[in-house]
């Protein structure tokens, strides 16, 4: 397991036990907005994650729609106020 993949892990149970009614985020989600934060790019996040680039641009339009965020500024914003990084 890699040092993301454990850190992930990690913030992932943190997470789940969070209610936040504004937004639910999947899992594979909080690690796409996650990678986000650190300011990667869809094929650097597609390239950690061993997903093709189009599922990140999937997984980023649902993180959008539930954050109601125009951005990936936004969206790392929303998700941090929120508590999922």
């Amino acid at each position: 397991m890699t040092l993301f993949e454990q850190s992930f892990t990690e913030l992932s149970r943190d997470a789940d036990g969070i209610q936040h009614p504004e937004a639910n985020l999947s899992t594979r989600e909080r690690a796409v907005v996650h990678l986000m934060s650190s300011g990667l790019s869809n094929k650097e996040i597609a390239r950690q994650l061993c997903i093709a680039p189009e599922t990140v641009k999937s997984h980023a339009k649902r993180i959008f729609e539930k954050l109601t965020v125009r951005s990936r500024a936004q969206a790392v914003y929303q998700a941090a106020a929120l508590g999922f990084i």
